[in-house]
């Protein structure tokens, strides 16, 4: 068992060792000390859909499981799990791709909630942000391709270092920051049509 006074990286590299150890209550740790922030983030990427999200956040920690003697620790275990469920997440929207290219339907809109992010406490100018702001930014965000919504979600919602957010989608941290000054400039370009129409 992890030492409780311990600084939360030591915890984790103590739970992995277990975990690459084949100790099995080293993933029910694992899992009890990430599913909230791990559900947070899958729940913000796939429509807000609660019985989706927990279908990945499951394939997520299955694949830790799987995974866990080739981890090589040289990031946090939230950092790992992220970069898990990132790739479960874009699994998840090439499958829907197909079955939508398969079947002729109505357009699918994407919805994120930037306001919905459990375990963090709100910041007083969160608390007075409108409804409504909330609607137009969730409304921009969705029109954005998918790797603009994640990394904005990641570095902003998330608060991850561009660092953590290359491990994650597997890209250089200047990749990253790249894609953050273009993500940021479509979010505003959305943002001003939406306040224009």
């Amino acid at each position: 068992m992890a030492d409780p006074e311990a600084p939360p990286l030591e915890q984790d590299a103590d739970m992995l060792k277990r975990l690459h150890d084949g100790d099995r209550t080293a993933m029910a740790e694992l899992y009890d000390r990430y599913f909230d922030r791990v559900y947070s983030l899958v729940f913000n990427q796939v429509d807000r859909n609660r019985d989706v999200a927990e279908d990945i956040v499951q394939e997520t920690f299955l694949a830790a499981l799987k995974s866990a003697k080739s981890f090589k620790g040289r990031s946090s275990a939230y950092t790992w799990l992220c970069s898990i469920a990132y790739h479960k997440v874009a699994d998840h929207y090439r499958r829907q791709s197909r079955e939508r290219k398969r079947m002729v339907s109505g357009v699918d809109v994407d919805t994120i909630d930037v306001s919905d992010n459990p375990g963090r406490q709100p910041q007083p100018d969160s608390l007075i942000e409108s409804a409504e702001t909330r609607q137009v930014v969730n409304e921009a965000l969705a029109k954005l391709p998918w790797d603009y919504r994640q990394v904005l979600i990641l570095k902003y919602v998330e608060e991850l270092s561009v660092q953590e957010i290359s491990q994650i989608m597997d890209r250089s941290p200047k990749s990253i920051e790249g894609l953050l000054t273009r993500s940021r400039k479509a979010l505003q370009t959305q943002l001003a049509g939406l306040r224009e129409g």
